[in-house]
């Protein structure tokens, strides 16, 4: 994921190009997922960033007039596919981010961590090690919840539809029961790390993880892909 993400960054300067990574990491997520329908749904939420990065560049970007109004510019070719490219840059980072977190359980994460800090601090390896662990068990948490505030709300009347002011005000009524019942699950949570132990003993409860071959041949067709774009 790494190695995909920084070489969108800095080595891939071409929209053509990005595609070959794109493509790459949504097979990735397809193939962790099992389902198509989960892939479809992360490029769902990326688009309208996209389209706000397109239209944004499109519009300020200077360049030859693609489209004019009146004699003036109003969308420039430059920037049309500069706000391409920077769409799909950011198409390839969410979703080899999302592909990551699909494919990696919070306890390889916390393990993993742990394994790469140590060198040079067993207390801050642990600390982060713990973070880690809990941050990421506490997303499930917190989509479980926003989905059961979301069907309360909804059997009361506040289906999100209707004009902006209206998404809006019904945006505020699902966040509001939303912070306070995180606020109450990380109370609940921390009791219950301190109480059984676990700050100390997570690491040493958790199976290093082991190298496969699947994940060899993820790395392998990474570089390649990488390699391929960035020439």
């Amino acid at each position: 994921m790494l190695l995909v993400v920084v070489a969108s960054l800095v080595t891939i300067r071409d929209a053509w190009a990005m595609l070959a990574p794109l493509a790459f990491v949504c097979a990735w997520h397809g193939w962790v997922a099992r389902r198509p329908r989960a892939t479809a749904r992360v490029l769902v939420r990326v688009l309208p960033f996209a389209a706000f990065i397109i239209v944004l560049n499109a519009v300020l970007v200077p360049g030859e007039a693609l489209v004019s109004v009146a004699g003036r510019r109003v969308v420039s070719r430059e920037g049309l596919a500069d706000g391409v490219f920077f769409a799909l840059r950011l198409a390839v980072m969410l979703v080899a981010v999302a592909s990551f977190l699909a494919a990696s359980a919070p306890e390889s994460m916390a393990r993993g961590v742990y394994d790469v800090l140590r060198r040079f601090s067993q207390r801050a390896a642990s600390r982060v090690a713990l973070l880690v662990f809990l941050s990421m068990g506490f997303v499930p948490l917190l989509s479980d919840e926003l989905r059961r505030i979301r069907v309360a709300q909804f059997f009361r009347g506040g289906a999100f539809s209707g004009g902006l002011v209206r998404r809006a005000e019904i945006a505020r009524s699902w966040l509001v029961p939303l912070l306070v019942s995180a606020i109450h699950r990380s109370g609940e949570l921390a009791k219950s790390v301190e109480l059984r132990g676990i700050r100390e003993r997570l690491v040493h409860t958790i199976e290093p993880p082991r190298l496969h071959l699947a994940d060899v041949v993820l790395v392998a067709v990474a570089i390649a892909v990488v390699a391929w774009a960035s020439a």
